[in-house]
């Protein structure tokens, strides 16, 4: 790792301390961009793990570094389960070369459920009129907020189901299919939140791809819904 890039890990850890458990922040190191994620601070907010790739937006900026400026902020990106998450990246430069970039990434989900949970109590006394509109207005930026993210550099790949279980073991840190079995439900939970199993066909493919009986993909599966529900009720 570059000398420079490693004096920002102390910053991360100070920043993950800072901004609590629902803030992930990520150093990555773009001279090895297949490998770019070296440092990670609360990586259960998107799911990743130290040594992911270079997310395709952030590889952009290092093509078109004209469209960066001092660092962005304030845009969407997604988690590997599909929550939306509000982010900003901060270029690392050595003289005018980029090599790396701090990200931040805050799940932002919590608030979500606040403001549905305040809306409802609202309207429970002072029913229909602006707020109706307000409510409107919030489920278009919602809507829109959510379709950018779904084409960031952690949607999937929809049109192989191969290439979509091969990019979601990268994302996750493991070369090509080699995934441990206790890290199976990790990626099941991922394919399953990005709707690759709804694709006809694919219980048998992933079952083919990761050597294992298409029993033990439903077993699976159905261990991550009950999960998933489970968070689902306890929020």
């Amino acid at each position: 790792m570059n000398q420079l890039l490693a004096r920002y890990i102390p910053l991360c850890e100070f920043l993950g301390a800072m901004f609590g458990a629902q803030t992930e922040i990520a150093l990555h190191d773009v001279e090895d961009p297949a490998h770019s994620l070296v440092k990670l601070v609360h990586p259960y907010v998107s799911g990743r793990r130290e040594g992911a790739p270079l997310p395709d937006h952030l590889a952009e900026l290092v093509e078109h570094p004209d469209q960066l400026g001092d660092y962005r902020s304030g845009y969407p990106t997604k988690s590997l389960d599909g929550r939306t998450l509000y982010s900003g990246a901060y270029p690392i430069r050595e003289g005018e070369r980029i090599i790396g970039f701090l990200c931040v990434n805050r799940d932002i989900s919590a608030f979500r459920t606040l403001e549905d949970a305040l809306h409802g109590l609202i309207e429970s006394y002072i029913p229909g009129g602006a707020d109706d509109q307000r409510q409107r207005r919030l489920d278009m930026v919602r809507s829109q907020l959510d379709t950018v993210a779904a084409e960031r550099h952690m949607a999937p790949a929809a049109d192989s189901i191969e290439l979509a279980v091969r990019d979601a073991c990268r994302l996750l840190g493991f070369e090509d299919l080699d995934i441990p079995v206790d890290e199976r439900l990790r990626l099941l939970s991922v394919l399953d939140a990005q709707g690759v199993f709804r694709i006809k066909g694919a219980v048998g493919e992933v079952a083919r791809l990761l050597d294992i009986s298409e029993p033990t993909i439903y077993r699976g599966l159905r261990s991550v819904r009950r999960t998933r529900q489970g968070e689902g009720a306890a929020e």
